[in-house]
């Protein structure tokens, strides 16, 4: 892992360094036959537009690179959250992509209807949650608003959790 966090910022550092060596041997290259004595060999816009293009190839390329390292790193945040939820119960990892599913918040009346658990138990697997501070209640009338942990939700929208 540590290998690829190095590898792609050096690869970055390589395009770069190429890009900048064809744009300085383009423009000597210009500025040795624009001379006044014989004739232009290359026309300027066929220049501009070539470094124009080369320029745009290397931002594309820097880009994707880029990209590439946050969708791996998005992946990795993804796997670890698929092992946090390995550690709690069968029950309990229901509540919670429900409650994610629900954009992070959700009555614990529907959260109960919505899975058909047992009112008492959807409230001691509520309870349970609330102690490892995944999630925290807050009251509304005869029922509770179930809301997510903001950090893990957070953290969820960051890597695209899906069910």
């Amino acid at each position: 892992m540590i290998k690829e966090k190095i590898k792609s910022p050096f690869l970055i550092v390589i395009v770069l360094t190429f890009a900048i060596f064809i744009i300085s041997l383009t423009a000597f290259y210009s500025q040795e036959n624009f001379s006044s004595v014989c004739g232009c060999k290359l026309s300027p816009w066929v220049i501009i537009v070539s470094i124009s293009s080369f320029g745009i190839f290397i931002g594309s390329l820097i880009y994707y690179l880029l990209s590439l390292n946050n969708i791996k790193e998005k992946g990795h945040l993804q796997e670890g959250f698929q092992k946090i939820l390995l550690f709690l119960e069968k029950e309990e990892k229901r509540i919670v992509e429900e409650i994610v599913n629900s954009s992070g918040e959700i009555y614990q009346s529907k959260l109960c209807n919505n899975l058909k658990i047992d009112k008492v138990k959807c409230s001691r697997i509520v309870s349970k949650l609330e102690e490892k501070k995944i999630i925290y209640r807050k009251k509304e009338g005869m029922t509770n608003i179930i809301i997510l942990d903001k950090e893990l939700l957070e953290l969820l929208k960051n890597i695209g959790f899906k069910k």
